[in-house]
């Protein structure tokens, strides 16, 4: 066989695992809406006194918090629409996080902070009757990260895992579940009533959940890119993670719940990992067997609306999980009959598939640089697995157009252009080959970055997209 035959045979080879790819996906969905979406049923605060009496349980007390560093943009309609959830007002609590070092910032050049929005906001609502406590706590500019833990003097880095780790002090003594929402989150309204049915339910014996984040709702704020990456993450957190967390007990740092307990027990997150969800996931296993169950209760967020801040937000992540990976690599405290099982999938379901997915991407600009220089042979291949081959393009293309109308309810129309410019903002999705090449940059990055010991160390925060203060149509799909 010469070379053109070999490389076209390579190059249809290629072709076929990516159709073998986006066949299972769709099969992954199916599965996804029987297995879990199918069963989610409706259910009221009265059902759930009844189950809970009928087992001899209290209704549990929920600590929603939520870490607010320089979010003053997003922080005040995330506070209202926390307020409103579908759950017993005196049996639930808000705890919004801060941190000093914005407020003494703010002081110095005069500017909003998310401090004195909080403050405000907190007021306005306390006039009102029948709304549950908020509380804001500001961590201090010294504090050493840990839970109960001290100041020391000297300023310490700022991430997610040290506020939440001095949230945690705060919160109601007769607290059962801590909930966790990041500062633009827009969870279903019902997202705690279904935490507590599953915990009633289990007579207390699940105490760790995750649910679906689609980060879609500043679609119309997105670059092009963007807004393909914003609708594929939504479909993963869909028929995916479903999938993923049956192998790989995956947190995702936001819409989770765990029991306060087990956290306490844990000594909370560790706050020197860029990827503390997912560590707590592993460690929470490997430590007590607890094993997080999927949770089809939908909340919304935002994409970064530009490909630099999704390139950092991912690369900071997939960097995490490296990380994560490392640490319990050689971890050897714990048994090697539970760890390593676990690594491999840390392994498969990480640096493996990053590398995969890049290659599938990459391989038909490289072919179709070969095709120009006359290198590939198509004519070895029969015409009608030509022609099937050809319809699976207009078939990627139309997908991803579905994807936007399976998600627009999450979308927030009120950012919308006027007249044709909202179509126009539809079509940006005919990027799609071109932003495949972008979506596993950040991870495979990671990867050579960690391999020449350049990894990232620092957590990033993410950037945020002012939003029209609007009521979105959160239902499940």
């Amino acid at each position: 066989m010469e070379m053109p035959d070999l490389l076209y045979l390579t190059s249809l080879t290629f072709t076929f695992l990516v159709t073998f790819l986006f066949f299972r996906y769709i099969f992954w969905g199916i599965y996804a809406r029987y297995k879990y979406w199918r069963k989610t049923v409706n259910l009221s605060i009265e059902q759930l006194k009844s189950d809970a009496e009928e087992k001899k349980m209290a209704l549990p007390f929920f600590s929603i918090l939520v870490p607010a560093r320089d979010e003053a943009d997003v922080i005040a309609p995330t506070i209202d629409h926390l307020v409103s959830l579908n759950y017993p007002k005196d049996h639930f609590e808000i705890v919004i996080i801060t941190d000093q070092k914005e407020l003494l910032k703010g002081r110095e050049t005069g500017s909003s902070t998310t401090q004195l929005i909080v403050e405000k906001r907190i007021k306005e609502i306390e006039k009102k009757t029948g709304m549950p406590a908020i509380k804001h706590v500001i961590v201090p500019y010294d504090f050493d990260g840990r839970v109960g833990g001290g100041c020391s003097n000297k300023e310490v880095d700022s991430t997610k895992a040290r506020a939440l780790n001095f949230g945690l002090g705060y919160v109601h003594r007769e607290s059962v579940i801590c909930s966790f929402f990041d500062a633009e989150s827009r969870p279903d309204p019902n997202v705690i009533l279904y935490v507590a049915a599953r915990y009633v339910a289990t007579n207390g014996c699940q105490k760790i959940w995750q649910g679906p984040v689609f980060q879609v709702r500043n679609f119309y704020q997105l670059r092009p890119i963007n807004k393909i990456i914003a609708l594929y993450q939504a479909l993963a957190h869909e028929w995916y993670f479903p999938i993923l967390m049956r192998h790989l007990p995956f947190l995702g740092g936001t819409n989770l719940h765990i029991e306060r307990q087990l956290l306490l027990r844990l000594g909370g997150y560790d706050f020197t990992s860029l990827s503390e969800d997912l560590e707590l996931g592993v460690r929470a296993y490997l430590e007590t067997g607890e094993w997080p169950e999927y949770l089809p209760v939908v909340s919304t967020e935002q994409t970064p609306p530009t490909y630099k801040g999704y390139f950092r937000q991912r690369l900071r992540w997939g960097s995490g999980h490296l990380l994560v990976y490392d640490k319990f690599r050689y971890a050897t405290q714990y048994p090697e009959s539970i760890r390593s099982p676990l690594l491999k999938v840390l392994f498969w379901k990480g640096q493996f598939q990053w590398y995969l997915y890049q290659t599938l991407v990459l391989a038909p600009f490289i072919f179709s640089i070969f095709s120009l220089f006359g290198e590939l042979d198509p004519r070895n291949v029969p015409v009608e697995i030509q022609s099937a081959l050809a319809k699976m393009a207009p078939l990627y293309f139309g997908f991803t157009f579905y994807l936007f109308y399976r998600y627009r309810k999450y979308i927030n129309v009120a950012l919308a252009p006027y007249g044709w410019r909202k179509y126009l903002a539809i079509l940006h999705l005919i990027v799609m080959p071109i932003a495949g090449l972008f979506i596993a940059l950040p991870f495979t990055t990671a990867l050579l970055l960690r391999a020449i010991r350049k990894q990232p160390t620092v957590w990033i925060k993410t950037p945020r997209t002012r939003e029209i203060h609007t009521v979105l149509s959160e239902q499940q799909p």
